[in-house]
């Protein structure tokens, strides 16, 4: 702390240093407006000097006023949607008038390339994909990452499941580390915030393995996408090196919308929706009784059960899957945004609440949002941005993923024949207790019970806030000095409360869960608070034949986070807390962490604005590293070129290329020596060594990468190409070795591995039509990705996760790391010289490529958007198949079997080819699918019309869908599985809460 406090002296000092070396110039005023190529005004519109980010924005009637230096100035116009437009104002003209295009191929804009610094996309030396706000807002989404779907080239996101609430994960091209932190830093104007997920402590209810599958959201989540002016996704080392050890796995900037000047501008937005099941698989219809008790076995109960309901040639069926996940309810969001410009003063207020509902009886969501944004000049030179935004997520997302009480559904219905009514209540409002699943009574459940009386709720209260001061020191004809100060902070408090009471058939007395103690509560709560500041200076000279800008500053943040949960058995009649249970068990958990950063970086464009060069470092000490006073040090350096080829139909080729190197800090604890109590011992308190031990040596995973690519524009910008290669190596990974058993430690990290990863991006965006009334878009995007492990350091072995993500053991297939192998290599049980052996590679996880397909059509107010994803490859372990066929009860169980001498049926053949395990690959299958993500069909409202509405201006009716169909030969409910939550390969399909396909109807008024 003591050297940044010194740094930011020395940065004030250079502040008052520069600002008296200089004589301010003259300056001179222009004038001008803005307008459309119909001729109407665009405000909001960026009037600035050539080769300087800071300007004037034009007003509701696309007016500007710009101060420029005396003599022959080059004035540049743009705004996200139009081409650019220069004009070169002589020393004596004071005005000028613009008159934009639209940018159909998106060709436009600028690219973060440091805290305080950006260029524009044109010259860009790194791929960067950019999300629009139309693009985001266009289907409603369960969350900010179901929305960015089939939009970021090279990004694989998948959702956790199909529970209400949403929550997903983001991994950027492809495995970035083993046991590290894989997920991207997500920014949110400048203010570094959490994406963490919260263990609340379901697994100690259902038996599950690990937090994984506890079926949490990770906070993305509550981030409200109506807000967002659009999301930028730094991909290569290059582009996010300027973040240090956390920028490993990408960066995800994103930019919330602010005022511009002008009179209040009012937007109402008002959407019906519902949701329903995508596909059902059902279980299997049993002809007779004899057919049933073949699936029973040896339960009294259970055959009890079955020849009261069946006779000797039929059963009764009952649609579990259809009944459980069959609610339709409606689900509502309202969104209203007050944004203006007076004066020096810019706003932006929104509100919004968002109810889903979901598909099962007692699951639903809500997400309720305020923001306000605030610009505000203070006289010609000062500048004041600020931001804030208060948050509450609130769901119910049941149960889901594996356990060991049968309690999660699809767990429970594949041991469950679907010859008993289940749903309906007695007399009394009990339901009937499941005598098939587990064995008897004693050891299943009634998932319908379960989700009607069992509480499971979620309810997290967040603010985020953020602040941005900058001060152009000095603006003259060929200098530009400009300092800024910017940070905020990120607070929530999730909330999780749990209740199963005794009344529940797998939490009663003597069951496998209630044993002694029938009944249980979780409360608890997890707080998280990030705040971070950065200091800037920037310098651009601007002589004529270069365009120069040197950036240096100075980067602090800190993270405090406190976690508990209180665990209650053995509970009393309508007992609601925790306190008063007959058993009580409590956990906490306290982590505190500190990064501190400088950098410095130098930009040039030179050659009339072709050539772009720039180069960075950050030197970065953290407290989570075994030396917290250590400075690691992270470099960058890129180039690109445009140029027009001599050749018909080129409009521009850009060439880019760029080396860099960021880093993946160590999770907290990986270096800490933490003491562990042993008890009473000689009536004294008694310490000693945990069974896991921190390294303090330990320090931060290294990525080297290269990129290189090229983008052009055709056909008079009908048609835009872009092309990328990358090769990254990372060195210095955070492995396990294996421990003698004498020294009495369990588990501890170190840093020493090696990996290589290998990608291509491809993007192709088409205008194939564009008339006065009709434009249609299109836009293909493919890429794959490769990561191998190339070498551990002497004493480390091939090594496997021990967590749900990777894998259930050797019988169902698991992840386990070994050189000469891929991250994403699944391991299991195969036949060599007829026998058994485990650990053997069978499939890979990793498909073998990804494309995106997406079409927009536009006539006159009509506009029609689909968006359809494709995966080719990559293989599931699909272990919800591998359950129903155990339990003889899955839906294709009785058709013909492939091989009678190894099973009489289908479901028979699958189960006994598997052989207890002894088979892996027999339920290692392909995940391939073609997924229609987005529909949108809309109408904008003629004037007339609008106005109806309380005097709208402008008015839309749309409707949508989101995820409508899946084609797939997967034999489940969705081959898009990540049963664990956030990890480097999502392969494991283990009874998820199913997905579903959602349709909206929606009203968009401005006033």
């Amino acid at each position: 702390m003591k050297s940044v406090r010194s740094s930011v002296i020395s940065l004030l000092l250079l502040v008052f240093v520069s600002v008296s070396a200089f004589a301010q110039a003259q300056t001179r005023e222009v004038t001008g407006r803005v307008t459309n190529a119909s001729g109407q005004p665009l405000p909001g519109v960026l009037v600035a000097i050539a080769g300087q980010s800071a300007g004037v924005r034009t007003n509701e009637r696309g007016e500007f006023r710009l101060s420029v230096p005396n003599g022959d100035v080059t004035v540049v116009a743009r705004t996200i949607g139009y081409k650019r437009g220069t004009q070169r104002i002589a020393s004596g003209a004071s005005s000028a008038d613009f008159s934009l295009e639209k940018d159909v191929l998106e060709l436009e804009g600028v690219i973060v390339t440091g805290a305080a610094t950006s260029v524009e996309r044109r010259n860009a030396a790194t791929a960067v994909a950019v999300v629009s706000a139309e693009a985001l807002a266009r289907v409603p989404a369960q969350s900010l990452e179901g929305a960015l779907q089939g939009k970021v080239i090279g990004a694989s996101i998948n959702m956790n499941n199909g529970a209400p609430g949403g929550g997903g994960q983001i991994q950027i091209r492809g495995a970035s580390s083993l046991i590290g932190r894989i997920d991207p830093l997500i920014i949110v104007d400048g203010v570094a915030i959490s994406n963490a997920v919260r263990s609340n402590m379901q697994s100690s209810l259902t038996g599950s393995l690990n937090a994984g599958e506890e079926n949490g959201t990770n906070r993305l989540a509550d981030i409200n996408p109506n807000d967002i002016a659009n999301v930028e996704v730094l991909k290569s080392a290059a582009a996010s090196a300027i973040y240090g050890s956390q920028a490993t796995n990408g960066v995800v900037i994103i930019t919330t919308k602010r005022g511009r000047e002008g009179a209040p501008r009012f937007n109402f937005t008002q959407r019906l929706g519902t949701s329903q099941l995508i596909r059902k698989q059902g279980s299997r219809h049993f002809a007779g009784l004899a057919d049933a008790l073949s699936e029973i076995g040896a339960n009294n109960e259970g055959i009890a059960a079955a020849t009261a309901v069946c006779s000797a040639t039929s059963c009764p069926y009952y649609d579990y899957q259809g009944e459980l996940y069959g609610r339709k309810s409606p689900s509502y969001e309202s969104v209203m945004s007050l944004s203006g410009g007076v004066g020096s003063t810019r706003y932006y207020a929104s509100g919004s609440d968002k109810q889903e509902a979901g598909i099962a009886m007692n699951t639903g969501a809500r997400r309720q949002s305020l923001r306000a944004n605030i610009d505000q000049n203070v006289g010609d030179r000062i500048t004041i941005s600020l931001g804030s935004n208060l948050l509450r997520s609130f769901s119910q997302r049941g149960i889901s993923n594996n356990d060991n009480a049968f309690s999660s559904p699809l767990y429970g219905f594949a041991y469950t024949p679907a010859i008993i009514d289940l749903k309906t209540k007695n007399d009394l409002g009990q339901y009937t207790l499941n005598p098939f699943a587990g064995g008897g009574t004693l050891k299943g459940s009634n998932p319908f019970q379960t989700f009607d009386i069992m509480q499971n709720n979620e309810d997290v209260y967040r603010l985020i806030f953020s602040g941005k001061a900058n001060w152009a020191a000095y603006s003259g004809e060929k200098n530009n000095l400009n300092f800024s100060i910017q940070g905020g902070a990120d607070r929530y408090s999730n909330e999780n409360y749990i209740r199963a009471p005794q009344t529940l058939q797998f939490q009663a007395a003597g069951t496998t869960e209630g044993g002694t103690f029938p009944g249980a509560i979780v409360q608890g709560n997890g707080t998280e608070r990030l705040t971070n500041v950065t200091t800037s200076a920037v310098w651009a000279f601007t002589p004529g034949w270069v365009s120069a800008t040197t950036s240096a500053g100075v980067q602090l943040q800190d993270r405090a986070y406190n976690d508990y949960n209180i665990v209650g058995r053995g509970l009393g009649p309508q007992q609601s807390v925790a306190a008063g249970a007959q058993n009580i068990n409590i956990t906490d958990r306290q982590e505190k962490s500190r990064t501190q950063a400088g950098y410095g970086q130098e930009e040039l464009l030179l050659l009339g604005e072709r050539l772009y060069l720039s180069g960075a470092i950050r030197g970065e000490r953290a407290s989570l590293n075994g030396d917290p006073n250590k400075i690691f040090y992270y470099p960058r350096a890129s180039a690109s070129y445009r140029f027009t080829p001599r050749l018909r139909g080129f409009d521009e080729l850009k060439i880019r290329t760029s080396l860099g190197v960021s880093g993946n800090q160590p999770s907290y604890g990986d270096r800490f020596l933490a003491l562990t109590s042993y008890g009473i011992i000689g009536g004294l308190p008694a310490y000693g060594l945990p069974g896991t031990i921190g390294n303090p040596n330990i320090k931060p995973e290294r990525l080297n990468e290269f990129e290189t690519g090229l983008d052009g524009s055709f056909l008079n910008q009908r048609m835009r190409v872009e092309a990328t290669y990358y090769n990254r190596k990372l060195t210095d990974l955070l492995v396990r070795p294996q421990l003698a058993p004498s020294t009495g430690i369990n588990a501890t990290v170190v840093n020493g591995g090696e990996m290589t990863t290998k990608g291509y991006e491809m993007g192709l965006t088409l205008v194939p039509v564009q008339r006065n009334d009709l434009t249609w878009t299109s836009r293909t995007t493919w890429y794959q990705s490769r990561a191998d492990i190339t070498s551990f350091p002497p004493g480390v072995q091939p090594f496997t996760t021990g967590t749900a993500a990777g894998g259930f053991g050797n019988a169902y297939g698991r992840l386990r790391f070994a050189p000469g192998h891929t991250v994403t290599t699944i391991w299991g049980n195969a036949s060599v010289n007829g026998a058994t052996v485990g650990n053997q590679p069978l499939a890979d996880a990793n498909p073998k490529y990804v494309m995106s397909f997406g079409n927009d059509f536009s006539y006159k107010s009509l506009n029609f958007n689909v968006l359809v994803d494709y995966r080719r490859g990559g293989t599931i372990s699909n272990m919800t198949l591998n359950l129903f066929d155990e339990g003889a009860n899955t839906w294709d169980y009785d058709k013909p079997s492939p091989d009678p001498t190894v099973g009489a049926t289908l479901g028979a053949y699958r189960y006994n080819l598997w052989g207890g395990g002894a088979n892996t690959a027999a339920y290692l299958v392909d995940g391939s699918f073609t997924k229609v993500r987005e529909v949108n069909l809309s109408y904008d409202l003629p004037t007339r019309m609008a106005a109806r509405f309380r005097g709208a201006q402008s008015g839309k009716i749309s409707f949508s869908a989101r995820n409508l169909f899946i084609f797939s030969g997967y034999n489940g409910f969705d081959p898009e599985v990540n049963n664990g939550g956030n990890f480097v390969a999502r392969f494991v399909d283990l009874s998820p809460f199913p997905p579903s396909r959602s349709f909206w109807l929606s009203l968009d008024l401005g006033f």
